[in-house]
C-alpha cells in the first residue's frame, strides 16, 4: 500500500494543475494514505518514484522517516549526517566520482547539495541500487534497520510520534 499510494499521488502531482490535483487526490481516496505513509513524506513521492525502482519505494520511504523523520535539514555531528536519508560525506564522495551530483558541501538555494531533497534522495537511490553489485543494497542504512524492517512496527512507530 506504501508503493501504491507514492506512485499514485507522483502520477496526479506530476500530471496535473494544484486546482485538479485536490479533486483527483480525493478521487484516488489518498486520504487512505495516511494511515500508511507520514504525511512530512509525501511531498517527496515525486523524487522517489524519479530515482527509486518501483520495488524499493516503500524501503526508501521507511529509511527516508527513520534517518530524518522527513527533515530535509536533518544533520548528526557525530558522522555529519546530512539530509532525509542521513547520507554521511563519504558515501556522498564515491557517488560524486562516478555520478553528476554536486559535491558535498556545495552552496546552493542557500543551503548545501547534500540537504536540498532532490540530490539527497538521488544519491540514496544510487547507493542503493547502483554503486553495489546487487540491487537493493540497504546495508548503507543499516544502523536504522531496527525502525524500517519491520512494516507493521514502523507504522506504529511514526504514528507514535504524530
Amino acid at each position: 500500500m506504501i508503493t501504491k499510494c507514492i506512485v499514485t499521488l507522483a502520477v496526479i502531482l506530476n500530471n496535473f494543475s494544484p486546482s485538479v490535483t485536490q479533486e483527483l487526490k480525493d478521487y484516488a481516496n489518498l486520504d487512505a494514505c495516511e494511515n500508511y505513509v507520514p504525511e512530512v513524506c509525501m511531498q517527496y513521492a515525486q523524487l522517489l518514484v524519479e530515482h527509486f525502482d518501483v520495488e524499493n519505494i516503500e524501503t526508501a520511504i521507511k529509511v527516508m522517516w527513520c534517518e530524518s523523520r522527513g527533515n530535509t535539514n536533518a544533520y548528526r555531528y557525530e558522522d555529519s549526517d546530512s539530509g532525509l536519508f542521513q547520507i554521511i560525506p563519504r558515501s556522498y564522495g564515491w557517488v560524486k566520482q562516478n555520478y553528476d551530483v554536486p559535491h558535498w558541501d556545495y552552496p546552493m538555494y542557500g543551503s548545501y547539495a547534500q540537504f536540498i531533497p532532490e540530490h539527497n534522495i538521488k544519491v540514496a537511490s544510487i547507493l542503493v541500487e547502483d554503486i553495489h553489485s546487487r540491487n537493493p543494497y540497504w546495508k548503507v542504512f543499516s544502523s536504522s534497520q531496527w525502525c524500517w524492517e519491520d512494516t507493521d512496527k514502523w507504522i506504529e512507530k511514526w504514528k507514535g510520534e504524530q
